[in-house]
């Protein structure tokens, strides 16, 4: 709906479906926070959320994450900076929810709460962060959003403060290699990237310069 009325007022120009989007918007990133990642959730819960792929998880919180990314994309020319902040936070929150719920089906089937949580799953959690991280960066670079690569520096670091607080203490034997081995390559892959494609200037006069030096 909030997709809807903001394509409308864009036609329009009415102050009424402004004001609508505006206030279905908020109804919507409520019901998401007090009810998707509070009382509904089925971390929580223990409610069964059916099959390995085709479940609640994807009808909750994959396909709501989706429609938040498209109405961050069709707002970047119509609403401040702000609004479309809080559109791409609400499309990564409910991304990086699916994305953690879903590794828990794949480990726990129907009932996230029943079983203990392997080094193996814990290591995909990190991994998967660390894939979708370097993914939001990609898109950000590509469609020039810099709400997309603030995400992709949120979601690397929340990968970080999960390998240090968590996979340091609870992981063990390769899996904790495997972490901070990953860990370390992505960190390095950013780097390069920001190098070479936010700051190419830089990377062409240092180039230029070690190319005197060596000569």
């Amino acid at each position: 709906m909030t997709i809807g009325l903001e394509r409308l007022r864009l036609r329009t120009k009415s102050i009424v479906h402004n004001i609508g989007a505006l206030i279905v918007g908020a109804l919507t990133f409520a019901a998401i926070l007090l009810g998707l990642a509070l009382t509904v959730n089925p971390l929580f819960t223990g409610r069964p959320v059916g099959g390995a792929f085709f479940n609640l998880i994807l009808l909750g919180y994959g396909i709501p994450a989706v429609l938040a990314a498209i109405l961050a994309l069709i707002s970047r020319d119509s609403r401040p900076l702000a609004y479309r902040y809080i559109a791409a936070t609400v499309a990564v929150a409910l991304a990086v929810a699916y994305f953690t719920l879903e590794v828990r089906t794949l480990y726990h089937r129907a009932i996230l709460t029943r079983g203990p949580t392997t080094d193996a799953e814990q290591y995909t959690y990190s991994a998967v962060w660390l894939i979708f991280g370097v993914v939001l960066l990609v898109a950000g670079f590509l469609l020039r959003s810099q709400p997309a690569r603030m995400a992709s520096a949120a979601v690397v670091a929340l990968t970080i403060a999960k390998v240090f607080l968590v996979d340091m203490s609870d992981l063990t034997g390769i899996f904790r290699a495997l972490s901070f081995i990953g860990l370390g390559i992505v960190l390095v892959g950013i780097g390069w990237l920001y190098q070479r494609l936010l700051f190419p200037a830089g990377a062409k006069a240092e180039t230029t310069g070690t190319t005197l030096n060596s000569q």
